[in-house]
């Protein structure tokens, strides 16, 4: 079953540095077996196209070459990636603020997800110099109208309306392992501009369309939803950047075109509602790796289990559905002690 949750920002005004973010480099032709991301790259440094694997750098500094986290050794990227720190940590979610002013931090606070359209560079180094892991939210397989890339996207990457969000559709994530794909231009230019303004890590929306998209002549197999999910964290890494698996506990131990699991190409997951659907076992898989897991649950009346949790080492919260910023009237936050 899938469960999306996420703020349609089309219908929100956002903050933006400018379209200097999305100009897009020349396309080159990449194998459509080519299993890192690519040579389609638009706004890449050199680090984009660098061989060999990715540094890591969390605690000391450590990389994947020397035997540390194993987070993106697949990414054919030698650029730095601070991983996020790993057991119990206190978090917050707020990519639904109304404004950046709306965000902040709640007291011991030491990683917030919040939106990579609508918060400003300046923004994000106040955070990061509070001492808080920032991660930048972005949708990697819907197109959302309203953003300043939006009108890059081709009618033909559109495969279905998205019935939950108007003006929005699930897209063809195939298209990254195409020649001169534009998906792949659009989604490295945006984890650029995540990286740019100084994000230490990714969160990538929508890696569920094998199960979003359920008509039209293009249907997602599994395996074709796995190889895409396993290129955004390729390409995550590549730009600089650590990533979270964002939700789809069931394809935690499968594995991409590279013969990499979910739980080895990604740094942590992101759920929700792993409790209310009883799938939490599932998220367990990445902190027996040294990796976070998180989970946030939205139902009224549930309770959060955080003995459960706390034996699987899941952070879980218990959160407003919007997911609003901290500072506005219905954010709610509730964290197991």
């Amino acid at each position: 079953m899938n469960r999306r949750r996420r703020i349609a920002l089309a219908f929100r005004s956002v903050v933006v540095l400018g379209a200097a973010f999305f100009a897009a480099c020349s396309s080159t032709s990449s194998s459509d077996d080519a299993a890192g991301p690519g040579s389609n790259a638009a706004g890449c440094d050199a680090s984009c196209s660098a061989t060999g694997d990715a540094a890591t750098t969390g605690d000391g500094g450590v990389s994947a070459q020397d035997g540390g986290a194993d987070a993106g050794s697949d990414s054919g990227s030698t650029a730095l990636v601070t991983l996020p720190p790993s057991g119990k940590v206190s978090w917050d979610w707020q990519i639904g603020a109304d404004t950046e002013a709306d965000v902040g931090v709640p007291a011991g606070v030491k990683l917030l997800d919040i939106d990579g359209f609508a918060t400003s560079a300046a923004k994000v180094a106040s955070l990061k110099s509070a001492g808080v892991y920032a991660v930048c939210y972005i949708n990697a397989g819907s197109y959302q109208p309203g953003l300043p890339d939006s009108a890059q996207y081709p009618e033909s990457l559109k495969i279905q309306a998205d019935p939950d969000w108007p003006g929005e559709y699930f897209l063809d994530v195939t298209d990254v392992f195409k020649p001169g794909s534009v998906l792949a231009t659009i989604l490295e230019a945006r984890f650029k501009m995540c990286k740019d303004k100084g994000f230490d890590a990714l969160e990538p929306d929508n890696l569920q369309n094998d199960e979003n998209v359920t008509s039209g002549t293009k249907k997602i197999t599994l395996q074709e939803q796995l190889d895409f999910n396993g290129w955004v964290a390729d390409a995550a890494h590549a730009a600089g950047l650590a990533v979270f698996q964002k939700n789809g506990p069931d394809k935690v131990l499968l594995k991409d075109r590279t013969g990499k699991m979910m739980v080895e190409k990604f740094d942590g997951i992101l759920n929700e509602q792993c409790q209310e659907f009883s799938e939490c076992d599932a998220l367990g898989e990445y902190p027996k790796r040294g990796k976070l897991a998180l989970d946030v649950e939205y139902k009224p009346k549930l309770t959060v289990d955080c003995t459960a949790s706390a034996t699987l080492q899941i952070n879980a919260l218990k959160k407003d559905l919007l997911l609003v910023g901290m500072k506005e009237k219905s954010y709610l936050r509730t964290a197991c002690p």
